[in-house]
């Protein structure tokens, strides 16, 4: 397969898995956790998170927009790593794929995908419309060649190859004939095959930009066929010959406080056989490597990349283009005291209790600081009104990068937002302060709680009853719901748990108890361990009963 269609179909797959969420319809099913599907020509594929083929595997075409199947695939084979079916290694998602072929159909168009397999429980699992077949006669092309390769002192070549069309629906194929395009930089050239799908034509490569397959020596030349509902395309590299080049930064000192970005620039030059140098065209990257990211130089061969302070080092600006002969530029690099912090996040669990944590990087500290802090702080619409509620921090060493994780409990606020901000020392620069949302969970309350009958006589049965109901906003009942039972007996100085029950539809919920003595009776919903959407209720009302003999 084709690196670059392997590269899109890589990018699909990841996609899909993200997008596979499983639902509580889907409890008994052994993917849950996520598997994806895409198509490539006359080929589908499914991608598990496990070496072992799903039991009762099939996959079902539809005519898209329609119900019924039109062909059911169940011979699968493994799609093996050689085939670079992910490169790099986005197989780290989902490494395990199978792959069908789709018989010939009788129509032409796009088809619906479905996949079918068998569930822990033994129950049929079908998930719907996983991906689109385009099943259409399609252009590909063959025996792509230059006939020579290509500098900045001598841009045309000669190319050439042949254009088919392949028609599934037949298994056969035959010549593309009339117009379609080639691309090299930003520059689209049109072309036209021959009666027999054959072309060669004269070619000037544009721009200074190498293959996008990194450590090639190749330019990209990107041809493209279209028919009816699809379009094709393949690339062509051309050998390069590098020319001598220069770069030269604006300026070879840079101050920054640790942490910061600051804009890197310069010209890139090429030494044009008359020994003038000139601007290097538009389109070639420089990288700044470790600390920083590419630039591309524009029509005067400027360009700006971005770098990020970490310490006091040397950034280089190199070229990445075979296009150019270029010894790296240096950057010296003085990197003052500072700090940012990432990953930020808040959780809320059932008792109210709001935890954040955040990530702290820092590096050239002055002597004497041996922990930052970071106020945490609340507001209702994260705009205004914020207010101090606890701190965050972590213990450093002067002078040092380091880089540590941190975290905080304290008690909900309420919905809102949250945020840290730095409040220290000047001399240490501390990132702008970010807020997220505080998480949301329902509210919920016990009500019309009761224990009867009263009094009641010792062994005989009481039943405690209530309703359990949730703000969502308004107050309704809550099905489903955990409520526990509680008991002190009279004189005691402490409750006992007595068990729990399940609230019905309606949020009624109740359970029997022998009476053995006196006591009063309360209940209150505890949101289980995977119940992240609700609070634990307050407990009910007190209910008193008195055991007679």
């Amino acid at each position: 397969m084709n690196k670059r269609i392997s590269a899109a179909l890589c990018t699909m797959t990841a996609m899909a898995a993200v997008l596979a969420v499983p639902t509580a319809a889907q409890a008994a099913d052994p993917y849950a956790k996520g598997f994806s599907t895409s198509t490539g020509n006359e080929q589908v594929f499914v991608f598990f998170d496990t070496l072992e083929k799903p039991k009762g595997l099939k996959v079902i075409l539809r005519r898209k927009g329609g119900t019924a199947p039109v062909a059911t695939l169940t011979s699968f084979t493994p799609y093996v790593k050689d085939e670079d079916i992910c490169e790099p290694s986005c197989g780290d998602i989902l490494p395990y794929p199978l792959k069908a072929e789709v018989p010939k159909l009788p129509e032409l168009g796009e088809y619906s995908v479905d996949v079918q397999y068998t569930g822990t429980l033994g129950e049929t699992v079908l998930h719907k419309d996983r991906a689109t077949l385009n099943y259409r006669v399609r252009p590909y092309f063959e025996n792509l060649k230059a006939a020579n390769g290509v500098s900045f002192t001598s841009r045309d070549t000669v190319v050439s190859g042949d254009i088919k069309a392949y028609d599934p629906r037949t298994r056969t194929t035959k010549p593309f004939t009339g117009a379609f395009t080639a691309t090299t930089g930003t520059v689209t050239t049109p072309l036209t095959a021959d009666a027999k799908g054959h072309f060669q034509s004269r070619l000037t490569v544009s721009g200074a930009a190498g293959s996008a397959e990194p450590g090639n020596d190749k330019a990209d030349v990107r041809f493209t066929a279209a028919l009816p509902g699809i379009s094709n395309d393949a690339v062509l590299g051309v050998p390069v010959t590098p020319v001598k080049a220069r770069i030269a930064l604006d300026s070879p000192n840079l101050t920054g406080a640790f942490g910061t970005e600051s804009k890197v620039s310069g010209t890139v030059t090429w030494k044009a056989p008359d020994g003038a140098w000139k601007p290097v065209p538009a389109g070639a990257p420089v990288n700044l490597g470790f600390y920083g990211g590419t630039g591309t130089t524009d029509d005067a061969g400027r360009f700006t990349a971005l770098g990020r302070f970490a310490g006091d080092f040397v950034w280089k600006a190199e070229s990445l283009t075979p296009w150019l002969d270029a010894d790296p530029a240096t950057l010296s690099v003085d990197t003052t005291p500072g700090f940012l912090t990432s990953h930020l996040s808040a959780t809320i669990d059932s008792a109210r209790k709001l935890t954040v944590k955040s990530w702290f990087n820092w590096g050239e500290l002055p002597a004497g600081v041996t922990g930052l802090r970071m106020d945490v702080q609340t507001s209702a619409d994260g705009k205004t009104g914020w207010t101090t509620r606890t701190d965050l921090g972590v213990t450093t060493r002067p002078g040092s990068n380091g880089a540590d994780a941190a975290e905080t409990t304290f008690s909900n606020p309420g919905t809102g937002f949250v945020r840290l901000r730095y409040s220290g020392s000047p001399d240490i620069h501390a990132p702008e302060p970010a807020a997220i949302a505080i998480p949301r969970r329902t509210e919920t309350a016990v009500t019309d709680f009761n224990a009867a009958p009263e009094p009641v006589k010792k062994g005989k049965p009481i039943t405690v009853s209530g309703k359990l109901t949730q703000a969502v906003p308004t107050w309704k009942p809550y099905a489903g719901g955990r409520v526990e039972y509680w008991f002190r007996a009279t004189g005691a100085t402490y409750w006992k748990s007595m068990g729990s029950s399940t609230s019905t539809a309606g949020g009624a919920f109740s359970r029997t108890f022998t009476a053995r003595e006196s006591g009063v009776w309360k209940a209150r919903f505890l949101a289980d361990t995977p119940d992240t959407t609700h609070f634990n209720s307050p407990y009910s009302r007190e209910d008193e009963v008195l055991v007679t003999p």
